[in-house]
């Protein structure tokens, strides 16, 4: 993956690119696979480390450890999906080697096998952090946007809002709903700025993670 080579678009150019909007679908799903990857991480160690003392523990320790390369391979092919445009293979879901015993050795031996289940742990605080932060900015941004449209349709007396209560913005309500409109204007095209440089960060950490060796 390279991250670093994709060019950054213009400061308004970014609401017209087409991986800044992809970028920010998965950083909103992030949410949802982190929790997923939480839950079958935590409960696979458990299984595995439960059942340790009994021969049926090591087939289920090796599914587990066969489900977390899967999903590592999932999740680097969703990333270059929706965020990385680059032309960087997926790594292999299991080791190379001849016969089963030589792949079961170099999955074992693998270090990506154990990074893997560390990014997927972490893709859940990851995901929630990128949830919240996303969202919250989005709906003020979408709010001082429309503060000019409530106070067209206050002027006109067909809506009413309540720009604050503050004494200047009670004098000067035109000027508020102006100035919250270019507020909501500016911050729009900044929230898709930060989503690309946070699914630049989740590239560059699921390199190091996922696909390096």
């Amino acid at each position: 993956m390279s991250p670093l080579s994709l060019p950054h678009p213009g400061f308004f150019e970014v609401l017209t690119t087409r991986r800044a909007y992809t970028t920010l679908l998965y950083l909103m799903l992030s949410l949802a696979t982190g929790i997923c990857t939480f839950t079958f991480v935590v409960t696979g160690l458990s299984l595995s480390a439960g059942l340790a003392i009994l021969i049926i523990g090591i087939p289920v320790a090796l599914i587990f450890l066969l489900g977390a390369r899967l999903l590592s391979v999932a999740e680097v092919h969703l990333l270059r999906l929706l965020v990385d445009d680059g032309d960087s293979e997926a790594p292999a879901l299991l080791p190379g080697g001849i016969g089963p015993w030589a792949r079961l050795k170099g999955l074992l031996g693998d270090r990506r096998t154990w990074t893997s289940l560390l990014y997927l742990v972490l893709l859940m605080p990851l995901g929630i952090a990128y949830f919240t932060t996303l969202v919250s900015l989005l709906s003020v941004s979408l709010g001082l946007l429309a503060v000019p449209v409530a106070r067209i349709f206050q002027a006109t007396g067909h809506f009413d809002v309540d720009l604050g209560g503050l004494a200047w913005i009670s004098l000067n309500p035109n000027l508020t709903a102006v100035l919250c409109g270019l507020a909501g204007l500016a911050l729009v095209p900044l929230v898709f700025h930060l989503g690309l440089l946070l699914g630049r960060f989740q590239v560059w950490l699921a390199r190091h993670l996922l696909v390096r060796v």
